[in-house]
C-alpha cells in the first residue's frame, strides 16, 4: 500500500521533462516568482500536469511563427503578448533589427510622408536640414518673404513651420547652409543687393535658437560683399566650422568678365575676420563650379573647386589644404572627372579603420550611365572606387552621411524614356534609390508609380535617426499644376 501511494505522488508532481508541462513563450526565461519578458511577475510557476497545453497564438508571421499561449497568473492567455510571443515581439514595430517584429509580413516598414508643399524652387544649395534637439531643422527658399523653416521631430515627423523674415523683394536669397560652431547653431545665407546702379552679393551668419528663430536681427552680420557677377555658374559660396568650432571657413566664387578665382577668409565665431579675404584657386579660361570646404583635425580647412571647361574632356575637381590662417599647406592635387561632375565632400572612416579622412563622393555626369564614386586618400595617387552599379538613368542629386554603421547614400534616379524631357524645368520620372553600408541598394520609391522630378530642384538630405533608422528629406515636383513638394521618408538599411 505505502508504495502505491508513493508512486501516486510522485506522478502528481511531475518533473522537467514531464509532456504534460504547457509549452512556454519563444526563447522567454522566467524563474519563478520573477519579472518575465513583458516585465511583469508570474505566479508560483509550473502548473499542474493534468492541464492542457497552450493553444496556438493569433499572429503566425515573423518572430510570432510557431508561439503558443504562454501560462500567465494560472491561466493560458486569451490573447496572445509578449509573454508568448517573446522578446523581439513589438506590437508596434520601432526596432530596426532585420525582423518583423510585429508579426504582420513586413520586416522594418519605411515610412513615405509628404511633408509640404512650396512655391519656388531653387537649385541644391537653397536647402539644408540639421540635427538639433529633439529632432531636425530643415531652411529652405521658399518665396521673396524671407527664409522658411521646417521643424522635424527624431523621426522626421513635421513638428511646425516658421519664416526668417528678410528684405528679400529688393535682396532675392539665393543659397542656405546650416552649421555649428563654438557659439552654437548659426544660418548661413546669400543675398544679391541692388543699390545706386550696382549689383552686389552678400554673405550673412546669423544665429539661431534649436527651433530655428534668429537670435538677434535675422539679417545677422555680413562675412563678405562681392559684386553682382559672383556666383554665375554653379553653387557660389560654402562655409565650415574649423573642428573645434571656433573658426569658420568662408569660400566663394568669383566670376566677373576677365576675372575667375575662388577667394576665402576667415572669421571668428561671431563673424569678426580673423585672415583676410585671399585667392585661393584662380582660373584664365574655364569657369568655377561647386565650391566645398571641410574643417580638418589640425585645426585646418580643405577647400575644392569644380573647374569646368565645358567639354566632357576639359572638367576636373582641384583640391587644397590650408591652415588655420587660410595659408598654403602642401601640394594642391587635380583630379580629372567627367563633364558636369557633382562633388560633395564629407569626413568619412579611412580605409580599414585607420581613423577619420576626408573623402569626396561625386556623382558622374547626367546620361544614361550615370554612377557615384568615393574618391579617398585625396592627396595620394589612388584611384577612386564606384560605389553604385551602372544603371540605365539619370542621377538628378544625391545625398550622403555618415552614421554609427558607415557611409550612407541616397539619390534621385530618373527615367530615360523614348522621349527625353529638355531643360532643368521639364517634368522628368524618377525613383529614389538608397545604398547601405552593408553594400544593399534599395528602391525606396513608395509604390510602382515613379516620382515627378524636376532636375533644377532635385535635393536630398539624408541624417541617422535613432535605434538605427535612416531619415532623408527630398524635394520632387509636379508638373500640372507647376508645384514643387518636400517629402520625408523613414527607412531601416543596415
Amino acid at each position: 500500500m505505502k508504495s502505491l501511494v508513493l508512486a501516486l505522488w510522485l506522478v502528481g508532481c511531475g518533473s522537467s521533462t514531464s509532456p504534460s508541462e504547457p509549452e512556454r513563450d519563444a526563447g522567454t526565461q522566467v524563474d519563478a516568482g520573477t519579472r518575465s519578458d513583458a516585465g511583469v511577475t508570474d505566479d508560483a510557476g509550473t502548473p499542474d500536469s493534468g492541464i492542457a497545453e497552450g493553444l496556438p497564438c493569433e499572429k503566425t508571421q515573423g518572430v510570432c511563427a510557431g508561439a503558443k499561449r504562454a501560462w500567465v497568473d494560472g491561466a493560458y492567455e486569451p490573447v496572445c503578448t509578449a509573454r508568448s510571443y517573446g522578446t523581439d515581439y513589438e506590437a508596434a514595430e520601432t526596432r530596426c533589427d532585420g525582423l518583423d517584429n510585429d508579426c504582420d509580413g513586413v520586416t522594418d516598414p519605411s515610412t513615405w510622408t509628404d511633408v509640404i508643399a512650396t512655391n519656388f524652387v531653387a537649385d541644391d544649395d537653397s536647402v539644408d536640414s540639421l540635427p538639433v534637439a529633439g529632432g531636425f531643422l530643415m531652411t529652405y527658399i521658399d518665396s521673396s518673404e524671407g527664409i522658411k523653416v521646417l521643424r522635424f521631430d527624431e523621426s522626421l515627423g513635421l513638428r511646425g513651420t516658421s519664416l526668417i523674415p528678410l528684405d528679400a523683394a529688393s535682396s532675392p536669397i539665393t543659397q542656405v547652409q546650416l552649421l555649428r560652431t563654438s557659439r552654437g547653431l548659426a544660418l548661413y545665407f546669400t543675398a544679391n543687393h541692388s543699390q545706386s546702379g550696382s549689383s552686389f552679393a552678400q554673405g550673412h551668419l546669423v544665429y539661431l535658437d534649436e527651433q530655428g528663430v534668429p537670435l538677434g536681427a535675422p539679417e545677422g552680420v555680413v562675412l563678405f560683399e562681392q559684386s553682382r557677377y559672383f556666383g554665375g555658374w554653379g553653387g557660389a559660396a560654402r562655409v565650415a566650422a574649423s573642428v573645434d568650432g571656433a573658426r569658420i571657413a568662408v569660400v566663394w566664387i568669383v566670376d566677373a568678365l576677365d576675372v575667375r578665382e575662388v577667394r576665402g577668409m576667415i572669421v571668428d565665431a561671431d563673424g569678426q575676420v580673423l585672415a583676410e579675404p585671399r585667392v585661393l584657386f584662380k582660373s584664365d579660361t574655364f569657369r568655377f563650379s561647386s565650391p566645398a570646404v571641410l574643417g580638418l583635425e589640425d585645426g585646418g580647412f580643405l577647400v575644392t573647386i569644380h573647374e569646368d571647361g565645358g567639354e566632357r574632356e576639359k572638367s576636373w575637381f582641384r583640391m587644397r589644404r590650408w591652415d588655420r590662417e587660410l595659408g598654403a599647406v602642401g601640394e594642391e592635387r587635380v583630379f580629372p572627372v567627367a563633364y558636369m561632375a557633382i562633388p560633395k565632400l564629407l569626413m568619412a572612416p579611412g580605409a580599414g579603420g585607420s581613423g577619420w579622412e576626408p573623402t569626396l563622393l561625386y556623382r558622374e555626369p547626367d546620361g544614361h550611365t550615370p554612377r557615384i564614386h568615393q574618391l579617398r586618400s585625396l592627396f595620394e595617387p589612388k584611384m577612386s572606387e564606384t560605389l553604385t552599379p551602372v544603371t540605365w538613368s539619370q542621377s538628378a542629386a544625391f545625398g550622403a552621411t555618415v552614421t554609427s554603421r558607415g557611409l550612407q547614400l541616397a539619390w534621385l534616379a530618373t527615367n530615360v524614356g523614348d522621349v527625353i524631357p529638355s531643360g532643368p524645368y521639364a517634368p522628368w520620372n524618377g525613383r529614389l534609390w538608397g545604398l547601405s553600408p552593408s553594400g544593399v541598394m534599395t528602391d525606396w520609391t513608395p509604390g510602382p508609380t515613379p516620382l515627378p522630378i524636376y532636375l533644377q530642384g532635385a535635393a536630398v538630405r539624408l541624417h541617422e535617426l535613432p535605434g538605427g533608422w535612416m531619415g532623408a528629406l527630398l524635394r520632387t515636383g509636379t508638373d500640372n499644376p507647376r508645384t514643387y513638394a518636400f517629402h520625408s521618408l523613414r527607412y531601416c538599411a543596415p
